[in-house]
């Protein structure tokens, strides 16, 4: 695997030590941009230490019985008397029995800046790349001298304050005995140890040591981002953006749809039981309300309407009437024949006459022993 390590020395992200781990004989380069990482082609994963001016370590035990959110609840309240900033100005991450307290802004520009790459990221503190998980340490590296403790916290200091702040360790720790990897004489005089005068150079920290790390990066979502990791052509944009306008607006139609047509059922509804009834000012149950208008309804004035019988007329001529008119005013009807042969016709004449139904008129014409025309009939309705 093609790895590198990106070693931030400025908070501006504007000095950065940049190692190819993978390949031992490429020198460091020196970037003036956290942007020129972009130009990396071969890389598979990228390790970005950030100063320790942008990442305090505490030591902290998580109580694994309880959620992410309130252990560092628990954290927060343990180390906020040391804040100089304001606790929402932070982030706030759990490790292996330490927690961390990064700058918010800083984290937030690097992350945006490295969700461009197209390759696996960790962001880690710069003082944990050389710590030892049975000893304490201290490594130097470009001038700066990484202090890491067995707990996963530590800090790192430049050259000229190394003085000053080892006394401030040696006097919190009487017993601090790191491993020395530094050529520094007055940290080997200090330090009696069979590892002394180890020098560290980056292209000995191998996958297992990346994954021992904390990792501080987190993607920052947008849809440039999402369109460039894609790699979406013209077409294919167009028709991923109309595909989420479709699921956004759609449900938003059908409702407008259903409510459209809800309202067209309740105001024909209303119209109809209106003209109706005029009492009617509402339609809450239309099945109960129809029953009590209908009961309303003086049945006697209703006239008795007697319909004349043509059951004949279908029993032998159905396949030759194309129409029937019945008007019940004048109890008539009309009887529209087609191609009705002569004999058949003579026994529907004789069949009404026994029913009670006259022919008044009839306008036949008969052509090759069929008839057509329109029969007029009268029948009784008392």
């Amino acid at each position: 695997m093609n790895f590198y390590i990106a070693h931030i020395l400025s908070s501006n992200l504007d000095v950065i030590h940049l190692y190819n781990v993978t390949n031992k004989n490429e020198s460091k380069k020196i970037l003036n941009s956290i942007t020129q990482l972009d130009e990396i082609n071969d890389a598979e994963l990228l390790l970005v230490l950030i100063p320790a001016s942008e990442v305090t370590s505490y030591e902290f035990i998580q109580n694994n019985s309880l959620s992410e959110q309130i252990n560092i609840a628990n954290f927060i309240s343990d180390v906020d008397s040391n804040f100089i900033d304001s606790v929402s100005d932070n982030e706030y991450f759990l490790y292996e029995g330490a927690g961390y307290v990064v700058n918010k802004s800083f984290l937030l520009n690097l992350n945006q800046h490295l969700s461009n790459l197209n390759y696996k990221v960790c962001v880690s503190p710069e003082y944990l790349i050389n710590s030892l998980e049975h000893a304490d340490s201290i490594t130097e590296i470009d001038k700066k001298f990484m202090f890491a403790y067995m707990n996963n916290c530590g800090f790192s200091i430049s050259d000229k304050n190394l003085s000053q702040y080892l006394e401030l360790v040696v006097n919190d720790k009487p017993n601090y005995e790191p491993i020395i990897y530094s050529s520094n004489l007055d940290l080997n005089n200090k330090f009696k140890s069979e590892n002394q005068n180890k020098d560290f150079v980056f292209q000995d920290v191998d996958i297992a040591k990346i994954k021992s790390l904390p990792n501080f990066f987190k993607i920052n979502l947008s849809l440039n981002l999402v369109i460039k990791k894609m790699n979406f052509s013209k077409a294919q944009l167009i028709s991923s953006i109309l595909a989420v306008l479709f699921f956004i607006f759609t449900p938003n139609y059908l409702v407008y749809k259903n409510n459209q047509d809800a309202r067209v059922y309740v105001d024909a509804t209303f119209n109809i039981f209106s003209s109706l009834s005029k009492d009617i000012n509402r339609v809450v149950a239309p099945r109960n309300q129809i029953d009590q208008i209908l009961e309303n309804v003086p049945m006697n004035n209703t006239p008795d309407i007697n319909l004349p019988n043509l059951e004949l007329f279908f029993k032998y001529g159905e396949n030759y009437i194309s129409d029937i008119t019945v008007d019940v005013n004048d109890s008539s009807a009309k009887v529209k024949i087609n191609s009705m042969p002569s004999f058949q016709f003579n026994i529907l004449k004789t069949g009404a006459e026994k029913l009670n139904i006259t022919i008044s008129e009839q306008n036949m014409e008969t052509t090759d022993g069929n008839i057509n025309g329109i029969l007029n009939l009268k029948y009784e309705n008392n």
